[in-house]
């Protein structure tokens, strides 16, 4: 029988696990503002709309700051977590790379002005969309993996699926961001603007390849 302290903790034990859903709201946010950043960049250069849903994006990543801070700061002892504490840290950070390689890609974005050919600029948005959907795909993966964790409601191989979709995602991306390069480089933009959309597409990569990561977590906190 558990002492009356432990039994205290038990019914608190498991808030930790939908704070990480809590954390996800401001990521998915910030990334979405990503592409609405890109496209008025296009079209109007870093106008005073531009910086509005830059600053938007810092708000975002200071909240996100905010709730993984509640969150790490009252989890329970480890031995009362139904998870590797190791394994939620990690998820964690994870999830909060995907907001600053949103901000990143933001800041590249206002360094020079994005006059380019149309097919580059359909190129970008088309890689920003494809990591956006990345993102977007772990939202129901997270949120089934906290139910099977707590609740058993989810079926492990359908999660398991999930996780898979999101890989799948990724390449995608890989695919997008190793093409827009391919164009960038053949185009006759002047170098700094070619450098730009490097530095650009490989923090818009870096987003999806977080929310990848975070699959990779969530599989093996379901192998626990």
């Amino acid at each position: 029988m558990l002492c009356p302290s432990l039994r205290f903790l038990g019914p608190r034990r498991q808030d930790y696990l939908p704070g990480l859903l809590d954390h996800y709201v401001p990521i998915a946010r910030g990334m979405a503002l990503l592409g609405e950043a890109l496209g008025r960049s296009l079209a109007a250069g870093q106008d005073a709309g531009f910086k509005v849903l830059a600053g938007e994006i810092d708000i975002l990543e200071a909240e996100a700051d905010k709730i993984k801070r509640r969150i790490r700061n009252h989890l329970p002892a480890g031995f009362l977590m139904v998870i590797d504490k190791t394994l939620f840290l990690n998820y964690t950070r994870s999830q909060d790379n995907i907001l600053d390689a949103v901000q990143e890609a933001v800041v590249w974005l206002g360094l020079g002005e994005f006059a380019m050919p149309r097919d580059l600029a359909e190129a970008m948005i088309e890689c920003v969309a494809q990591a956006r959907r990345t993102v977007e795909l772990l939202e129901p993966a997270l949120s089934e993996t906290v139910d099977h964790v707590l609740a058993g409601r989810s079926d492990r191989g359908e999660v398991k699926g999930r996780m898979h979709e999101i890989r799948l995602q990724h390449l995608k991306v890989v695919r997008s961001k190793r093409s827009l390069i391919a164009a960038a480089y053949a185009s006759e933009l002047e170098f700094a603007r070619v450098y730009q959309i490097i530095r650009f597409v490989e923090y818009v990569f870096r987003a999806s390849h977080s929310a990848e990561g975070c699959a990779d977590i969530l599989r093996a906190m379901l192998a626990r």
